[in-house]
């Protein structure tokens, strides 16, 4: 069943009716339109003709209404509604005729929206379940993702493609071998912004996903009597200074059921790193766990 702005002003008509400024549908179509980005209803058909606007609302998927344009619209037209009254109106008109389609009050909220859309994909997938179904651990800790999507700089119609890069995170489980903690998972995500306010449905690929045995780097080649710090420094990327604020984190050291064999060191800097430079280790490498190989400690200075 098709949906289109008529059908959306005849809801805000319907909910207006019974009060003291009831609004016509013609205006009501005035103020859909306001909200899908235009000054006009004539505007808003011009672009629907070019193609710019959705011909049918059925099955439209994200919908960020222009809430500003929206107030001017209606003052224009001698509405005196107020602005959360308006905003209601028209949420309430989306509900009632396109309950599927997700209203959003930014081009944020949106863009957290999708965050959430790419997290759950990675987390339900097959190629990650079988990849962490390859690791002693005890849950999911974090699905960080790289890059953020920015829906409102995409342009109409032309579909935006991007490979993201993303890290999930997974508890570790002492009682067992230890045998990686996190995935590398490679996503190709296709954004479509078919409207100035109208978007479908994000189209998510898992391109590959594979465990990571050693996200802080290679131990070769390190160079012999040097600071813990500037070893934190060298692996996790950051200033020495700030390495030695991480220094007084006590390393847990990972072996198998047996406790004869050291498969590496796991230091969580949760407690150690200052505001700022937890901000800076969560953006670069998504947690604050640094997990290393056996040889990490070779050629580090012990403290007298």
């Amino acid at each position: 069943m098709s949906v289109g702005i008529t059908d959306l002003a005849h809801s805000i008509r319907k909910n207006t009716a019974s009060s003291a400024a009831p609004i016509p549908l013609s205006r009501g179509q005035q103020l859909v339109a306001a909200a899908l980005g235009h000054k006009s209803l004539a505007s808003f058909q011009a672009a629907q003709a070019a193609e710019l606007e959705p011909q049918d609302f059925h099955g439209l998927a994200h919908v960020v209404p222009d809430l500003d344009l929206l107030s001017a619209r209606a003052q224009e037209l001698g509405i005196s509604a107020p602005g959360a009254q308006l905003r209601a109106l028209v949420e309430t008109a989306f509900k009632e005729r396109l309950p599927r389609t997700r209203i959003h009050r930014s081009f944020d909220s949106l863009a957290g929206s999708f965050q959430d859309k790419m997290q759950s994909s990675v987390s339900n997938d097959n190629l990650v379940s079988s990849e962490i179904a390859n690791a002693n651990h005890d849950g999911i800790e974090e699905v960080y993702i790289e890059t953020e999507l920015e829906p409102d700089q995409a342009d109409i119609g032309e579909p935006v493609v991007v490979s993201i890069p993303v890290q999930v995170t997974l508890g570790i489980d002492t009682e067992r071998p230890y045998s990686g903690h996190k995935v590398s998972v490679e996503l190709d995500v296709t954004m479509q912004r078919c409207g100035r306010r109208c978007f479908d449905e994000l189209d998510i690929e898992v391109l590959s996903a594979a465990l990571d045995y050693d996200w802080g780097g290679s131990d070769d080649d390190v160079p012999l009597n040097r600071s813990l710090a500037q070893a934190l420094a060298e692996v996790l990327s950051i200033s020495v200074a700030d390495a030695e604020e991480l220094v007084d984190a006590e390393p847990l050291e990972l072996t198998g059921q047996s406790g004869d064999m050291t498969y590496g060191f796991l230091f969580d800097f949760t407690n150690y790193a200052s505001p700022e430079l937890a901000t800076k280790l969560l953006k670069q490498h998504g947690s604050l766990k640094l997990e290393v190989g056996p040889s990490f400690f070779e050629g580090v200075q012990t403290p007298d």
